[in-house]
């Protein structure tokens, strides 16, 4: 089986919003061994978005569309569709009583009249329930092909697509859905596309019929993407299984996580796996590398919390550098760096820390310490600290980046020396 993605939205085009939704949809359909064959963005405009259903609904089995559904003026999707299948809007009576549900749900009595327009519903559709917001998604099933259209709004799609739209095209294509898809996605650190490929080898000794490996580069390394199509999911998983275990006794140590896990995250959990607590003073990436371990939930129990040390002053002050090694050395040293996590992991008496200094850019590079260098620290408490030279490029995002990122590349690595058992 085979389904498009239509994503409708002036906002898509424009580049307001990143077009999160297709990524989810084709995820979830993939799950049901439905394939994706192509996503079009179109704008809110009816010739565009006719054309375009025209064309999905000629060649797949399913289309999904996503976006106007909203009850204001340039909301125009739902009655492009009803004009693309000749039917006419009625009025939903349940649909109805559910908007006005979810208005008295958060105190407001009177809802406003224009909402009434979204339980209007082509003739023929079914109007699937939305707990999550006031548009209803809607499904059509003619001839063996269905079509679907669901709010733009993230969190309200994602629940219609788990909570309602997977059920129904289980139901409606049963005897079709005979193939499972897989996808898994290993992520690895600190090495280039090309010399990633290079370890791993060529895919023809180690790819089985229905799976293939993709290489997408990222900011601080890349993603492998595992894709497995076969007739169970029993055997799409033993496949992936096989081609994972190959990757990983070739490059294992570049490799830190799956899927959706974060550096981060995975940083944390090795903390609380080995009871530790763990500080950051940061110059070049202004707190990024915080924020990056801010993000994981339960960090405040292995984080008491950083420095953001930009100015030498700073350093000084708050993290006892010597006036020596800023005069001798300068801030973008290892002597600087490895004073900085020496200052914090004392200051806030944790067993681990990081620092980081560098030229961001653009301005402020010599030829001796140019743009893109940076020196990340990582001290332990009675242990020796040490501190590594990288060079990131020139572009200053990307420069931090990277930096905070190879900072907690750094402590995985120690951590993992600490549990050998730890998973990566």
């Amino acid at each position: 089986m085979q389904a498009e993605i239509l994503s409708i939205g002036d906002e898509l085009l424009i580049g307001q919003v990143i077009n999160t939704n297709a990524s989810a949809i084709s995820k979830q359909l993939n799950a049901i061994g439905i394939g994706v064959s192509r996503v079009t963005t179109i704008g809110d405009n009816e010739k565009e978005i006719l054309r375009a259903m025209k064309e999905a609904w000629k060649k797949n089995d399913v289309v999904i569309a996503t976006g106007g559904l909203g009850p204001t003026h340039d909301d125009i999707s739902k009655h492009v569709v009803a004009k693309f299948f000749k039917k006419k809007l009625v009025l939903d009576k349940k649909t109805l009583a559910h908007v006005r549900a979810r208005f008295r749900s958060f105190g407001i009595t009177k809802m406003p009249e224009v909402n009434v327009g979204q339980a209007m519903i082509p003739e023929g559709f079914i109007a699937l329930r939305n707990d999550r917001g006031t548009a209803p998604g809607l499904l059509y099933h003619e001839k063996g092909k269905t079509f679907i259209i669901l709010p733009g709004v993230p969190h309200e799609m994602n629940w219609l697509m788990s909570k309602c739209v997977l059920p129904e095209l289980q139901k409606l294509h049963k005897k079709k859905l005979g193939e499972a898809i897989i996808h898994r996605t290993l992520l690895t650190v600190g090495i280039g596309e090309s010399t990633l490929a290079e370890k791993i080898g060529n895919v023809k000794d180690f790819l089985a019929k229905g799976a293939t490996l993709a290489y997408l580069p990222k900011t601080s390394g890349v993603r492998l993407r595992i894709s497995v199509r076969a007739e169970t999911n029993v055997g799409t998983k033993k496949i992936a299984d096989r081609i994972e275990k190959h990757i990983r006794s070739k490059a294992q140590q570049y490799i830190y996580g799956k899927d959706d896990d974060t550096l981060a995250q995975v940083v944390v959990r090795l903390l609380h796996k080995v009871n530790a607590h763990i500080s950051t003073a940061e110059s070049c990436t202004g707190g990024l590398l915080s924020s990056k371990l801010t993000e994981v939930a339960g960090l405040s129990k292995v984080f008491p919390g950083g420095i953001i040390s930009y100015h030498d002053q700073i350093k000084k002050s708050e993290l006892g550098v010597g006036a020596e090694i800023l005069k001798r050395y300068g801030a973008v040293s290892a002597e600087c760096a490895k004073a900085m996590a020496e200052g914090v992991r004392e200051k806030f008496g944790t067993r681990f820390s990081l620092a980081i200094t560098g030229i961001a850019g653009p301005d402020g590079g010599s030829k001796r310490k140019p743009v893109g260098m940076v020196w990340i620290a990582l001290a332990e408490k009675d242990k020796p600290t040490m501190a590594k030279c990288f060079q990131f490029g020139n572009e200053r995002n990307i420069i931090r980046e990277r930096s905070a990122d190879l900072a907690l590349e750094m402590v995985r690595r120690r951590l993992l020396e600490k549990n050998s058992g730890a998973d990566s």
